[in-house]
């Protein structure tokens, strides 16, 4: 199928029309002649024949090539046939429609025949770790059930992607969610909704948020722990409650049925965070009983504390590593101020050790001058350099309270039931507004993977021939 970029264009065409409307109607100009035979007869016959113009004809021709080959034209070229599909496996891909399909199976349908035509992909799950399957035929991959789950708290698109090159590289890379990461060379297959929902977006010992983001207003019941409070919640808006409660821990529930159920309930702990201290560091271990952090056996503990370059697989609990193999050092020029773990953080213009580089889909937060990171961040682990050199900075303990703040009091976070062993309370919490405020349709940006052939060029050609053509008749019409 023909499309065209800039269709508007196309109008210019009625341009030419119309300059063909105007030579149609002039007459050609009478020829006296010597016999008033010749003039009745030819005036009977109502209209002088005028002949073919054969230079306008090209002129024209060539006009509407140029207005043709600036539309810019396009039709698409068949499915690559080697692909990486990225499917987005955070919680609102779990939200079902009207008929109950979630949005991850609307995106399995919709990349079947993508995965078909390709002989070579490797398909990536994106979620609080990323996780991928392949190369191998997309008929095979197709039958793989766990890329097509949703529910992780957050979706690491970026590292998603990267973790597709590396293993099939030059491949055509489509990502498959409801929301466009916008990088390029990269392309979008949209399965976003208008679906309504409202949902829990905050939850201490004594408050509550519940946002809605459906088109019209949210009425139902919040439910703390046996008490009800009736809420009457406007699109678009926040309701807020005060808990009348002082426990360490409280379930709370929204009542009713919507889109997505992953935000009708969570689970509030408060305890000294318990954690495992693999390595012998004084300063470490003052820093930690500063912060409140309970020492533990590692098979009780909410987080570790080792020594060493991680290793490539995640670990099943929060853990903190320090380096005990470095490059040099290097001046810190970059700290990521996005990122939950380096909030706070004064790092800019110190000098530190430049940790071994981890495998695995690990994030600099921290980089030097020539762009080496210095401290890396991987969902709930923290890769921090020698502890010996870190303890003389004063954002070490910044560092360390920010890595035990999740540990520490709050909602099980809602990636705690993906890692097998690492379950707090055996509860799940999403508490996130940017899942709870479900992306919206955007449009599928495909040209990326899918490609387009444009013969814009070539018509562009064909009209100068054209050009040249008509030229030649204007110069044998005067010689």
């Amino acid at each position: 199928m023909v499309t065209f970029e800039r269709p508007a264009l196309l109008l210019l065409g009625l341009l030419l029309g119309w300059v063909y409307w105007i030579y149609a109607r002039q007459r050609p100009p009478l020829v006296p002649a010597a016999g008033v035979w010749l003039l009745q007869k030819s005036g009977a016959r109502g209209r002088h024949r005028r002949r073919l113009d054969l230079r306008l004809a090209l002129l024209l021709l060539a006009g509407a090539l140029t207005v043709l080959a600036l539309a810019g034209p396009t039709r698409p070229q068949r499915r690559p046939s080697e692909l990486v599909v990225v499917v987005d496996a955070s919680a609102s891909m779990a939200a079902r429609d009207a008929a109950g399909k979630s949005r991850v199976e609307r995106a399995r349908e919709q990349v079947r025949p993508w995965l078909e035509a390709a002989d070579r992909a490797v398909v990536v799950r994106a979620g609080v770790e990323v996780r991928a399957w392949g190369p191998a035929s997309g008929d095979a991959l197709l039958a793989h059930a766990e890329p097509w789950t949703a529910g992780a708290s957050s979706a690491q698109l970026e590292a998603a992607i990267q973790e597709g090159r590396r293993l099939l590289p030059g491949a055509a890379v489509l990502v498959v969610g409801d929301a466009d990461p916008g990088l390029e060379g990269v392309a979008f297959l949209d399965v976003a909704g208008n679906e309504p929902n409202a949902g829990l977006t905050a939850l201490t010992g004594d408050f509550a948020a519940v946002y809605n983001a459906g088109p019209g207003p949210w009425r139902g019941e919040l439910t703390v722990e046996g008490e009800r409070q009736s809420l009457n919640v406007p699109p678009g808006r926040f309701a807020t409650a005060t808990l009348k409660r002082d426990a360490a821990r409280l379930k709370a529930a929204l009542s009713g049925d919507d889109a997505l159920a992953l935000d009708q309930q969570a689970f509030w702990r408060e305890s000294r965070p318990r954690v495992a201290l693999e390595l012998e560091s004084e300063a470490v271990a003052r820093a930690l009983a500063v912060l409140g952090a309970r020492r533990t056996r590692t098979a009780a503990a909410d987080g570790r504390v080792v020594a060493g370059t991680p290793p490539r697989e995640p670990a099943a609990l929060p853990t903190l590593y320090f380096a005990t193999e470095t490059q040099g050092e290097a001046l810190v020029s970059d700290v990521d101020p996005t990122h939950p773990l380096t909030r706070g953080v004064e790092l800019q213009g110190q000098r530190l050790p430049v940790p071994a580089p981890p495998p695995g889909g690990w994030r600099a937060i921290v980089r030097a001058a020539d762009g080496r990171g210095l401290v890396y961040a991987r969902g709930g682990e923290l890769y921090l350099p020698p502890a010996e050199a870190l303890a003389r900075q004063p954002a070490f303990v910044v560092l360390l309270y920010n890595w035990l703040e999740p540990l520490r009091a709050g909602p099980a976070p809602l990636h705690a039931g993906e890692r097998p062993g690492f379950t707090p309370t055996g509860a799940r919490s999403l508490l996130s507004y940017a899942e709870t405020n479900l992306p919206r349709p955007q449009g599928n940006r495909l040209n990326d993977v899918l490609g387009r052939r444009s013969p814009a060029p070539w018509l562009a050609l064909l009209a100068a021939l054209t050009l040249v053509g008509a030229d030649r008749l204007r110069r044998q019409a005067v010689g």
